[in-house]
C-alpha cells in the first residue's frame, strides 16, 4: 500500500514552522500594503480637493471608480486563483496596484483620477481572496481563525500608518507623495513574492503531476519527516471540477453564501464610508487637517486592536455571539459619532470602538468565509463575498458623497450609516439558527459549515 498523507492532518499535527510564518507574514505585507494604498485617497482627499479646486463631494465618483474596480479585481481574480493558483494571481495584483498608485501620482484632474483609481482597484481586489486562502491553508485548524485575523489586520495597519505618513508628509511634498510610496514598495515586494511565496498546497495536492512540489513544501514544515518514494498526498475535503461559481451553493452552501453576501455588502458599506469620508467629516466639524487625519488614524488602530481582541474571543465563544455582539456595538459607536461633533474626548473614543466593531467584525467576516468554503472553491467564495461586499462600499462611498453634497447634517449622516450595522448583527444571528438547525455548535473549529467529506486527491 502506498504510504498517504492527509496534509491537513500533517500540519494540524505539528507546532507552526518558520516556513509557515514566513508564508504568514508574506501576506501580511501584501494586504497591508494594500490597505495603505486603499485608504491612501482618503487621507489625501482634503489636501487633493483644495489642490483640484473641487467642491464638497466631488471626489465621490473617484471614491466609487476604486471600489469598483476593486469589485472586478475580487470576482474576477479570486475565481481565476482556484484555476490557476494563488501565488501568480497574488502577484499579478500587486504588481497592477503598484503601477496604478505611481499613476495616480501624475493625476491632474477628477477624470484622471477616476481611470487610474479604477485600474488600482483591480489589483487591490486581486490580492485579498487569494491572501486569506494561502494564510488558511497553511494555518493549524487550531489556530486558523486568529492567524487569518492577525494577517488581515495588516490592513488597518498599513491604513494607519498612511494616515501617520500623510499627517506628516502632505503639507511638506503634497498629496501626490503619498501615492508614490503607494507603488514603489509594491514593486520592491514583487521580486520576494516570486521568491518566497508558495504556492496553495491543497490545490497542488488535487493534482497528482504536482506531488513533488508538495512533498518539497511539506518538508520544509517538518524537515525532520522523509516520505516514502510512492508518498501519495491528500485533502479531507469536498473537491470538484467544472464551472467553480454554482457551487458556492451547492451542498446546502446557498442560504449561508447569500447571507453571508448581505453581511460583507453591509458591513463594507460602513467600512468604507468612514474610512473615505471621516476625516473629511471631522474637518467639516472644526477639526484641523491633522485632528481629522488623527481621528481617521484612531479608526484604523480600533481596527488593529479590535482585530487581535476578536480573533481571541471567536477561538473560544464561536461567531456568532462575539459577531453579534460586535455589530450592536458598532451601531452604538457610530451614532455617537455623529453626536459627539468636535469634543475630542467623546469623539476618538467613539472612533476607536467603530473602528474595533468595524474592521475587526469585517475581518472576522473574512475568517467565517474561509470557514465555510473547501479548498478548491475557497478563493472563489471569498473572492465572490468581498466582491459582492464591494457593492456596499462603492453604495458606502457615493451616497456618502451625495448627502454631502446635500448638505445633510453630521449627525443624520452618521445615523444612516449606523443602520448597517444591526443588518449584519440579524445577518449573524441567522446564521446561528442555521448552524442550530443543523447540529452544530457556532464554534470557530467548525472547518465547513455543515459539510463532511471523504479524503480526497488529484485525478
Amino acid at each position: 500500500m502506498a504510504q498517504v498523507i492527509n496534509i491537513g492532518r500533517f500540519i494540524d499535527d505539528r507546532p507552526v514552522s518558520a516556513f509557515q510564518i514566513r508564508v504568514i507574514c508574506l501576506c501580511a505585507l501584501v494586504v497591508g500594503l494594500d490597505g495603505f494604498d486603499a485608504q491612501a485617497l482618503g487621507f489625501v482627499a482634503p489636501a487633493l480637493s483644495k489642490d483640484l479646486h473641487l467642491a464638497p463631494g466631488a471626489l465621490g465618483p473617484v471614491f466609487g471608480a476604486s471600489l469598483f474596480g476593486v469589485m472586478i479585481g475580487s470576482l474576477l481574480l479570486g475565481a481565476l486563483a482556484d484555476y490557476f493558483g494563488r501565488k501568480w494571481l497574488v502577484i499579478a495584483g500587486v504588481l497592477l496596484f503598484a503601477l496604478g498608485s505611481l499613476a495616480t501620482s501624475q493625476a491632474t484632474s477628477v477624470s484622471d483620477l477616476v481611470m487610474l483609481r479604477f485600474v488600482t482597484g483591480l489589483g487591490l481586489g486581486g490580492v485579498l481572496p487569494n491572501t486569506i486562502a494561502l494564510t488558511g491553508e497553511y494555518s493549524p485548524q487550531r489556530r486558523r481563525t486568529l492567524l487569518i485575523m492577525l494577517m488581515f489586520m495588516t490592513v488597518s495597519l498599513g491604513s494607519a500608518i498612511g494616515g501617520s505618513v500623510a499627517a506628516k508628509l502632505i503639507t511638506a511634498y503634497g498629496w501626490q507623495v503619498i501615492f508614490v510610496i503607494g507603488g514603489i514598495l509594491p514593486l520592491i515586494l514583487c521580486p520576494i513574492l516570486i521568491v518566497w511565496l508558495p504556492e496553495s498546497l491543497s490545490l497542488l495536492a488535487l493534482d497528482e503531476r504536482k506531488s513533488g512540489s508538495v512533498r518539497a513544501l511539506l518538508a520544509r514544515i517538518d524537515p525532520s519527516v522523509a516520505f516514502a518514494a510512492d508518498a501519495r498526498f491528500v485533502i479531507a475535503e469536498e473537491s470538484g471540477k467544472g464551472f467553480l461559481l454554482p457551487q458556492l451553493f451547492t451542498n446546502r452552501r446557498l442560504v449561508p453564501t447569500l447571507l453571508l453576501w448581505v453581511m460583507f455588502f453591509m458591513n463594507m458599506l460602513d467600512i468604507y464610508f468612514l474610512n473615505s469620508w471621516l476625516p473629511t467629516l471631522t474637518h467639516g466639524v472644526g477639526l484641523d487637517l491633522q485632528e481629522a487625519i488623527a481621528v481617521g488614524v484612531a479608526f484604523q488602530f480600533g481596527g488593529i486592536l479590535g482585530t487581535v481582541g476578536l480573533g481571541l474571543l471567536i477561538e473560544r465563544l464561536g461567531f456568532h455571539r462575539v459577531l453579534f455582539l460586535t455589530y450592536v456595538a458598532g451601531f452604538a459607536s457610530i451614532v455617537t459619532i455623529g453626536l459627539a461633533g468636535s469634543m475630542l474626548p467623546i469623539l476618538v473614543p467613539a472612533v476607536f470602538v467603530a473602528g474595533v466593531a468595524v474592521i475587526g467584525g469585517q475581518i472576522g467576516c473574512n475568517a467565517y468565509a474561509a470557514r465555510l468554503y473547501p479548498t478548491y472553491i475557497r478563493a472563489t467564495g471569498l473572492g465572490w463575498a468581498l466582491g459582492i461586499g464591494r457593492f456596499g462600499s462603492i453604495l458606502g462611498v457615493t451616497v456618502g458623497g451625495l448627502m454631502l453634497a446635500a448638505q445633510w447634517s453630521i449627525p443624520s449622516l452618521f445615523q444612516v450609516s449606523a443602520v448597517p450595522q444591526l443588518c449584519s448583527a440579524l445577518v449573524i444571528l441567522g446564521l446561528a439558527f442555521l448552524s442550530m438547525r443543523r447540529g452544530r455548535a457556532p464554534s470557530s473549529e467548525t472547518q465547513h459549515d455543515a459539510l463532511s467529506v471523504p479524503e480526497r486527491a488529484g485525478a
